[in-house]
């Protein structure tokens, strides 16, 4: 497996800062987060690909895992082009996945319109992936894609294996995400509580091409090993698949630099540790 980190931990500084600190924390490979305005650190309808992919394997990295690019699906105008040209841009880029989220459930609207509406989206969206040959990835991040089942209903729309999935190990268990969208971001409950992440991964395992390796306590990530996430299963669960690609360390970015960085590096140190134990061949 490839060990990587996102450089939303390093949401409130600059792209070139977080790259040297990932880099310096330990990790090899990287994931970049184009979500403005929560995080911009790619903006795909202005940078240059292939300068964009230079200038980050110019800081030492091997590879570029995944392009985070959520959007509000269900809502907001615009987001499925916005999630088209991050495809675009990462084919051009040579980065292999895209991750996104469905976004919210807006009061008064039933799942069965929801998915409706997301159909056409991800039938039109699955096409271009496949053009592409990037995967576009589906995290557990929205109202449909963290209720239980709901993976499930998403990859469903659009019955192609290029609409996959990015699992978050954490996500689920706090049963709420982030809102990105024009609107700006914000915590969202979820109905009901958080639900068991192995219970989430199991179904989908198989569609997996992307993972987010996360750990909390209650809401808030901390420094991985320190939390309630059961990582030994959840690797477990995805090697028996056959599972053998990227994982990306990740946070909301709500420390300083040198905070995010201390916990990068303890929580490098961990999974090295983990995966060693279990005998899983890593870089």
């Amino acid at each position: 497996m490839k060990i990587g980190c996102s450089t939303v931990v390093f949401r409130r500084y600059d792209l070139d800062l977080a790259l040297d600190r990932i880099f310096k924390a330990g990790y090899r490979f990287v994931e970049v987060e184009g979500n403005a305005p929560y995080c911009d650190h790619v903006r795909a309808r202005e940078d240059d690909p292939v300068k964009f992919r230079d200038r980050v394997l110019g800081f030492g990295f091997s590879g570029i895992t995944c392009i985070g690019s959520h959007r509000e699906l269900i809502t907001e105008p615009g987001a499925e082009e916005d999630i088209h040209i991050s495809l675009e841009f990462a084919a051009a880029s040579g980065i292999p996945v895209v991750a996104t989220g469905e976004g919210r459930l807006p009061d008064g609207m039933k799942i069965e319109e929801a998915l409706d509406r997301l159909k056409p989206k991800f039938e039109r969206l699955a096409e271009t992936a496949e053009r592409c040959k990037v995967y576009l990835a589906i995290e557990p991040h929205g109202s449909l894609s963290l209720s239980p089942g709901g993976l499930e209903k998403i990859l469903a729309l659009a019955p192609s294996p290029w609409l996959s999935v990015n699992f978050d190990t954490a996500n689920p268990r706090r049963g709420d995400y982030i809102g990105i969208g024009g609107e700006g971001f914000g915590w969202k409950g979820v109905p009901g509580k958080g639900v068991d992440e192995l219970a989430v991964l199991r179904p989908i395992v198989d569609r997996v091409k992307h993972l987010h390796i996360k750990d909390v306590v209650e809401k808030n990530a901390v420094i991985l090993g320190e939390g309630i996430i059961r990582f030994r299963e959840i690797f477990k669960l995805l090697v028996d698949a056959g599972y053998d690609r990227a994982m990306s360390f990740e946070t909301e970015g709500a420390q300083d630099a040198d905070e995010t960085q201390r916990m990068s590096e303890q929580s490098l140190a961990f999974i090295r540790r983990l995966l060693d134990e279990m005998g899983i061949v890593f870089e």
